[in-house]
């Protein structure tokens, strides 16, 4: 008797501890718009409403080190970031975190044409500089090209 107790105790718990509601939450479907040959294209559906520029890390301003952050950002229905991959950086991870704790701060309003909100990947890329125009070969080399 003990032992049929103790089963069903413990059936009782498993049976407790699993839900059986549905997840809300649904995969977003978006317009792949990342590619640089799209970028005019993806201007046609949002537009930044509120931009928020990166903050600059302290160490690569005592160092006087100028990058940029290449970003493939998901735009979700509401105008907000929905998710994002660092497609390339310069340097390498210096800049990153700082990127794309800017992004997620921005939000885009949709254009007229796109009056159906839909949400589209597109690509941004954040330029980190303590003087307007770098001179150093190697930001030029892997900043410039990319805008």
């Amino acid at each position: 008797m003990k032992k049929v107790s103790v089963i069903f105790a413990s059936t009782l718990f498993v049976i407790s501890c699993s839900s059986n509601t549905q997840s809300d939450k649904t995969e977003t479907k978006f317009l792949d718009l990342s590619a640089a040959e799209h970028s005019e294209l993806a201007d046609e559906y949002w537009t930044i409403s509120k931009h928020i520029p990166p903050q600059y890390p302290a160490s690569a301003a005592r160092n006087d080190v100028s990058g940029c952050v290449n970003v493939a950002v998901g735009i979700g229905s509401d105008g907000r970031a929905k998710g994002y991959e660092v497609r390339s950086s310069y340097p390498k991870g210096v800049f990153d975190d700082y990127a794309v704790a800017a992004l997620q701060k921005w939000r885009w309003e949709a254009t007229e044409k796109n009056s159906g909100r839909t949400p589209i990947l597109k690509t941004v890329q954040l330029n980190f500089a303590m003087k307007e125009a770098p001179d150093d070969h190697e930001y030029i080399e892997n900043c410039s090209s990319k805008r």
